[in-house]
């Protein structure tokens, strides 16, 4: 049952109407990931066979814009992350979503973190390293500086290079 009067609403229908959150929604259309329900206690979840984000519902009204913003861009980073790295599937397969790897855990919020400036969503690298757990941030904040500066700066964007149809 969906909370706080939600029946019959669809997921996509509760986020808020933040421009920044619905760009990162059309590219969850783009790339034909889907939304449903999280039923795992207050965690956010990218099935890659599925092609599914499963989004705990209360923080959609409770969480602040950052949070969302963040936490979409990541789920999508798996996403994109799972496109270019098939063989992800098989070694992540009979893992549970507190085992995955912390290379998997960290290309994700790289990848999202490419994907915010894609889409001109104004997010600093500061305040997204702020939005992660300390355990790797540093790892993330690294690879971004070490590996991406120079695409971040290029007019190329990785959501161009999407091969997923609208």
């Amino acid at each position: 049952m969906a909370p706080n009067g939600a029946i019959g609403r669809s997921l996509w229908d509760q986020f808020p109407r933040n421009r920044y959150i619905q760009r990162l929604l059309q590219l969850c259309k783009r790339m034909q990931v889907c939304l449903d329900r999280s039923e795992v206690y207050r965690q956010w979840l990218y099935h890659p066979t599925q092609r599914t984000i499963y989004v705990w519902e209360p923080d959609l009204k409770s969480e602040s814009l950052s949070f969302l913003v963040v936490i979409i861009a990541h789920e999508l980073g798996h996403a994109l992350d799972f496109d270019t790295h098939p063989e992800l599937i098989d070694q992540t397969r009979e893992r549970r979503w507190w085992e995955m790897p912390l290379e998997i855990e960290a290309a994700a919020f790289v990848n999202g973190f490419r994907l915010l400036k894609d889409l001109h969503i104004p997010f600093s690298l500061d305040h997204y390293i702020e939005m992660i757990d300390e355990s790797i941030a540093v790892t993330v904040r690294d690879t971004i500086e070490r590996e991406h500066l120079c695409c971040l700066l290029s007019k190329r964007r990785l959501s161009d290079a999407l091969t997923c149809v609208s």
